[in-house]
């Protein structure tokens, strides 16, 4: 079997299923460019996977090399460990439809997702969210359509969710203050072209550090506010809230995330 598993934040949200599968496993392949996710290493692992030979995989490994994975499941039980959810980030679907279409058995073990962790440590309320929104460094372009999205989203009264950039393998990964800095600066660009008001720069915005990890840290307030602030090490998330926050929603930045503007 294919086992597709979701490890959490961290190797300490690890579900029930997922230990049953891992004690069982002949091979785990464990993501490492997702996302960071605490523990995740062949030391810690060995505990759950005894019999299991453990291989860091990156992007190449896992995409490219897909068939390879797909032929030892054929013949053993092989798990892709994944941090957070096996499916919110990631293009690992094509593994479980590529064994599906070889005769493979394949399973898909959910996890707490690194999205869900983010909002829960906002109060913040789910319904109100837009789709995810990824913000990349503007590295020969500019991702003006991230602007136009949250823009778009205020006009809906909907919470922009931004998944920040992350290069593992480059050991880069964007910052609060980083996302916050890009997002103003593609903001006032773009207002002199659109003769539209600055919206994001005015707004509530909530950092979230290393949500559901020991050390987390949410802070919400105005842009200006959070570029003072000092935050833990990444992984950093940042919510552009909608202009109008239900009582509940501002009660919990207030109590969850110090928002003394909220």
């Amino acid at each position: 079997m294919l086992y597709l598993v979701g490890a959490g934040p961290s190797i300490e949200y690890l579900s029930l299923r997922a230990i049953e599968i891992l004690r069982r496993a002949s091979r785990v392949y464990v993501d490492t460019y997702t996302s960071i996710a605490p523990g995740l290493d062949a030391e810690n692992l060995r505990a759950y996977a005894p019999g299991a030979e453990i291989v860091n995989a990156d992007r190449r490994m896992l995409e490219n090399e897909s068939t390879k994975i797909i032929e030892e499941a054929r013949h053993m039980d092989v798990v892709v460990l994944v941090p957070g959810d096996p499916l919110f980030a990631t293009t690992h679907i094509s593994l479980i439809l590529e064994a599906y279409e070889k005769g493979v058995g394949a399973e898909i073990v959910p996890g707490v997702s690194g999205i869900q962790a983010v909002i829960d440590s906002t109060g913040l309320q789910l319904y109100k969210f837009c789709r995810p929104i990824t913000l990349v460094y503007p590295e020969g372009f500019k991702p003006f359509s991230v602007i136009e999205t949250i823009w778009d989203n205020m006009r809906r009264n909907l919470h922009s969710l931004l998944l920040l950039d992350l290069r593992l393998d480059e050991k880069k990964a964007m910052t609060i203050k980083e996302a916050i800095t890009i997002l103003l600066e593609l903001e006032k660009e773009l207002a002199k072209e659109v003769n539209g008001d600055l919206k994001i720069a005015s707004s509530i915005v909530v950092g979230v550090a290393r949500a559901g990890l020991p050390g987390s840290k949410c802070k919400a307030g105005k842009p200006t506010t959070l570029l003072k602030e000092d935050f833990p090490p990444p992984p950093h998330s940042l919510i552009v809230t909608a202009p109008r926050l239900h009582p509940l929603e501002a009660e919990a930045l207030r109590r969850l995330c110090d928002c003394t503007e909220c």
